[in-house]
């Protein structure tokens, strides 16, 4: 294989490293760079949950899932509906799993004098190599860690053209933040302080979610796009741990064949480009189409790690557990207008 810069330490970039290694790739045909995070937790800011299939492609690395794992709760709220989520849906220490994943290798601040024969851009938002997007669609969040006084629950809340949540992270602790397109900063800064009512804060961030789905080209002359640098984060859950570490493997899978590496990141997360759409809707008019929602629940259902094949009698409850916005909608409706900022 040729020489390899990846840049972007995170976890497309992580990952597909220790891929490469475990393909007999050795450590000095490939460089990573990052500049770095200012951050308390030293990667950007970023959600901590992800779904089941994080056990399988944890392994399929060498690396033990249950390492990670922070809080895997039985249950959780979706606007004010309990579902059942045990072994579904957890948090995971994201900044251990980078560490490990990428263990052995020094990342560098910036290029260093090896030309590399294939640059990968797992640089996220910034598409630092792979280029700017004419089109692009950025959805701000903010978050905070903060320590209840008791356990929190899992749970999230429908805001206009947005959400929120409270995701634990093992005893009292828990990520609450909020991302929507259509608030002001200071709305979500008064959202997470309701959240973290009566909790001690530990630190705090802010970034964005793409929203745009797959952006093609994913390849461009020695540069090809991984992860959320090639819009690979579903736009109304914000799901991006599990498209990024599945492209890294396909971008492997399809070493030398640009081609082909496309097509299967559009058979496999092409439907996000649905959900774009959904939620440009939703801004436009006031409302989600859950008709159409529902119409994904194959999709959500793979992207849970869960067989399709045996969920019929229960696709509306994944719907929900995935989202937890598609159901009560004429309550969500009432809801949208009232959250709506003046």
């Amino acid at each position: 294989m040729p020489r390899i810069m990846i840049a972007g330490a995170g976890i497309a970039g992580g990952y597909l490293r220790l891929l490469l290694v475990k393909r007999g790739v050795s450590f000095g045909d490939i460089e990573v760079v990052d500049p770095g995070s200012r951050t308390r937790c030293g990667i950007p800011s970023c959600g901590f949950a992800t779904t089941r299939q994080f056990l399988s492609l944890c392994r399929e690395v060498g690396l033990d899932p249950e390492k990670y794992v922070l809080a895997s709760p039985d249950t959780g709220y979706a606007n004010g509906i309990k579902f059942t989520i045990k072994g579904h849906i957890f948090s995971i220490d994201k900044p251990a799993f980078i560490r490990d994943l990428l263990e052995g290798t020094a990342v560098n601040s910036s290029p260093g004098d090896m030309a590399a024969d294939r640059i990968i851009d797992a640089t996220g938002i910034a598409r630092a190599y792979i280029g700017k997007y004419e089109h692009d669609v950025l959805h701000p969040c903010i978050q905070k860690k903060v320590e209840f006084p008791h356990p929190p629950a899992l749970a999230e809340y429908p805001h206009h053209v947005g959400y929120s949540w409270v995701i634990p992270l093992g005893g009292n602790s828990a990520h609450v933040g909020i991302g929507s397109n259509t608030y002001n900063s200071e709305t979500m800064k008064e959202v997470v302080e309701g959240l973290a009512r009566g909790a001690q804060t530990i630190c705090g961030c802010k970034g964005f979610i793409r929203g745009t789905g797959p952006i093609l080209p994913l390849v461009r002359g020695n540069v090809w796009a991984v992860g959320e640098a090639g819009g690979l984060v579903d736009p109304l859950s914000g799901a991006g741990i599990i498209p990024a570490l599945v492209s890294a493997k396909l971008l492997v899978d399809h070493w030398d064949d640009p081609k082909g590496y496309e097509a299967a990141i559009m058979r496999k997360y092409g439907w996000f480009r649905k959900t774009a759409e959904l939620a440009q809707e939703w801004q436009d008019r006031g409302a989600l189409n859950t008709r159409k929602l529902l119409g994904l629940w194959k999709e959500y259902a793979e992207l849970a790690g869960l067989d399709y094949s045996v969920l019929s009698l229960a696709r509306i409850d994944l719907i929900r557990s995935m989202l937890g916005i598609a159901l009560r909608l004429p309550k969500m409706r009432q809801r949208l207008k009232m959250d709506q900022p003046s």
